[in-house]
């Protein structure tokens, strides 16, 4: 029997609060002014799985909502994205998840609280595949891979900045499990410097940013450059790189094709304020394409 889902997106969900437009970086004892504040949902779990739904597939998304007051304007917000949610409510007493993230004029900074666990008690729900949207969670829910599995799913994992998480020694052991690893070149060069060797079980994708992205796959390595787009906030970007990448490769895309598709998702991103906000239905064929190199040596 076909599954529910073609994606279940699983990992911590946010209140994003997110202000744009500084007209200086921040700096202690320095105050700044931002020309935009949006609230919207967040976290790599929400953003991956908003842009495979716009892209297409059926996709779920699996975690524990903000504590109140945000959680009402959270759930509108999932409807919105056209996710079916298997969400659960914050314990009772929770701080509320959130993150600030502040867009200055070079780059993007964030403050996270992060309370409690990452997802809801109980079974997964049926899917093709699951994303996860941090390495933390897969630390933290050590099982979780392994129910995916006996389950008949395939198995995506992002990385997410947590020094702690990157520092892990069960690291290695967790990328193995899962068929794409996903990390940006930053948090790829963090792992190297801890001496994790990362083996997933069909590629290591590293997110560049402008730069675009780089998969090596049985040993080959392929990259594609990134279409210049005028960056208004570069909040997500990195997760909706994964939906293209992920959803061209669930549908049999070569790695070139899905290494596009995540980039042409990414390059979206970065031109919207928040992550994944009002996407409709995207048809990647109408984004600038970017320009790839066939297996790079």
């Amino acid at each position: 029997m076909k599954a529910q889902l073609d994606i279940l997106s699983a990992g911590r969900i946010y209140a994003d609060l997110i202000l744009a437009g500084l007209d200086a970086d921040p700096a202690p004892g320095r105050e700044v002014y931002a020309k935009q504040f949006v609230l919207v949902p967040g976290g790599g779990a929400f953003i991956t799985g908003a842009y495979a739904a716009a892209l297409g597939s059926r996709t779920g998304l699996y975690g524990l909502l903000p504590a109140p007051p945000f959680d009402t304007c959270i759930r509108e917000g999932i409807a919105a994205a056209g996710l079916v949610a298997h969400v659960a409510p914050a314990p009772a007493g929770s701080d509320p998840q959130l993150t600030v993230a502040i867009t200055g004029t070079h780059d993007r900074s964030f403050i996270t609280r992060r309370p409690g666990r990452a997802l809801p008690d109980g079974p997964l729900p049926a899917a093709s595949h699951l994303h996860v949207g941090e390495l933390a969670t897969a630390l933290e829910q050590p099982d979780l891979i392994a129910q995916a599995r006996q389950a008949g799913m395939s198995v995506s994992l992002d990385c997410g900045w947590d020094a702690a998480a990157l520092a892990d020694p069960r690291v290695p052991r967790i990328v193995a499990e899962v068929d794409l690893f996903l990390p940006n070149a930053e948090e790829a060069a963090q792992l190297a410097m801890h001496g994790h060797r990362l083996s997933p079980r069909h590629a290591l994708v590293v997110k560049r940013a402008a730069e675009g992205a780089t998969a090596q796959v049985d040993n080959q390595d392929y990259s594609v450059t990134a279409p210049q787009v005028s960056v208004v906030d570069a909040t997500g970007a990195g997760d909706a790189f994964n939906a293209g990448f992920v959803t061209a490769w669930l549908s049999g895309a070569n790695t070139q094709d899905c290494l596009a598709a995540g980039v042409a998702c990414g390059a979206k991103a970065v031109t919207r304020i928040g992550g994944a906000t009002d996407l409709g239905r995207l048809d990647l064929r109408a984004e600038p394409p970017a320009k790839t190199h066939d297996k790079l040596h």
